[in-house]
């Protein structure tokens, strides 16, 4: 009868084991389907490059947009969700211009810029852009840590510090190209300079962009010389521009354009027109723009003791080339 009930005793104590084993399994099995994570990264769709930034294109003294897209990917809701960006990073700056749907949830004026987004449920999503100014020429790392907590674990918040980084390319500053991001609603002109020598370049071009034109990457480039001018000799070096994404831009784009007194020779400045791709701009007073919105027309050139500058104007980008 001992036994019997020792034998009995023994086996249910195994069974409250083996259940016992089973509820640990059971509890920690849902335990680790909690699994903890958040996008932070370049992607839309929130799948690729996790943990990583990417860059629009940018020469030195230009700027760059990193686009950052947050996603609960969790199947719990994560809270005290914050992401923070030290303004001065490896030789480049991050500007207080946040852009995007959820820019009003980020405080530029702290060092470093917070962007608090409170409670993630699982599944939501955040958006929001940051504007780099270039350092020198090289890479400059760019890192942007998140911090959040777990909402259904049962040992407490389990506070989480995770982080995105990107080696952030920048192109050498010359006196022949420039490529920025433009911010939206700011004007600008640009001018592409090393900082040394190019005030005795033979041919310097500007691009004035409007600020109706801005919040995209803009470049502006005269380093290859003019060619294929038809029945028209070319003159120096044919302007490249590239903004709005090649769209028309509103209401001009101006190409400023000086050509020292060199490269013009004999050329007769009231002679001189330009070919904005196919399209050809006059010379002279047939070809001056004849009022304030007029496109594809010359303003008046200005004659100064090195050389002549023209300003031309287009609805889109593409390129330019002087023609005497």
């Amino acid at each position: 009868m001992r036994a019997t009930s020792m034998r009995r005793l023994i086996g249910g104590a195994a069974a409250l084991t083996l259940v016992g084993t089973t509820l640990l399994t059971a509890a920690g099995s849902a335990l680790g389907a909690d699994t903890r994570k958040i996008y932070i990264g370049p992607d839309p769709a929130f799948t690729d490059g996790n943990g990583t930034l990417a860059f629009t294109p940018v020469t030195a003294g230009g700027d760059s947009l990193s686009t950052i897209y947050v996603k609960n990917i969790d199947n719990q809701s994560l809270t005290h969700v914050v992401i923070s960006i030290a303004k001065s990073q490896n030789g480049s700056t991050v500007s207080d211009q946040i852009l995007g749907p959820n820019a009003s949830k980020c405080d530029a004026s702290i060092d470093p810029i917070t962007c608090d987004f409170g409670n993630l449920k699982a599944g939501v999503t955040r958006q929001f852009s940051i504007i780099i100014h270039a350092g020198a020429l090289g890479s400059s790392g760019i890192v942007a840590k998140i911090v959040f907590n777990e909402s259904n674990n049962p040992n407490g918040g389990n506070l989480q510090i995770e982080q995105a980084t990107g080696s952030l390319p920048i192109g050498a500053a010359t006196c022949n190209s420039l490529a920025t991001f433009l911010p939206p609603g700011i004007a600008k002109t640009l001018i592409p300079d090393d900082g040394t020598t190019c005030s005795a370049d033979g041919q310097r071009s500007f691009l004035i962009i409007p600020a109706a034109a801005n919040g995209n990457v803009a470049s502006v480039d005269d380093s290859t010389t003019a060619t294929d001018c038809g029945a028209f000799t070319c003159l120096g070096f044919e302007v490249i521009g590239n903004v709005n994404s090649g769209a028309q831009v509103s209401p001009y784009l101006k190409w400023s354009i000086f050509y020292s007194n060199a490269l013009l020779g004999n050329v007769n400045p009231n002679k001189v027109g330009f070919l904005h791709g196919t399209t050809l701009i006059l010379a002279g007073n047939k070809g001056l723009c004849k009022n304030a919105n007029a496109v594809d027309c010359q303003e008046p050139y200005v004659v100064s003791a090195g050389g002549v500058t023209f300003t031309i104007r287009t609805a889109t980008n593409g390129g330019v080339k002087g023609i005497g």
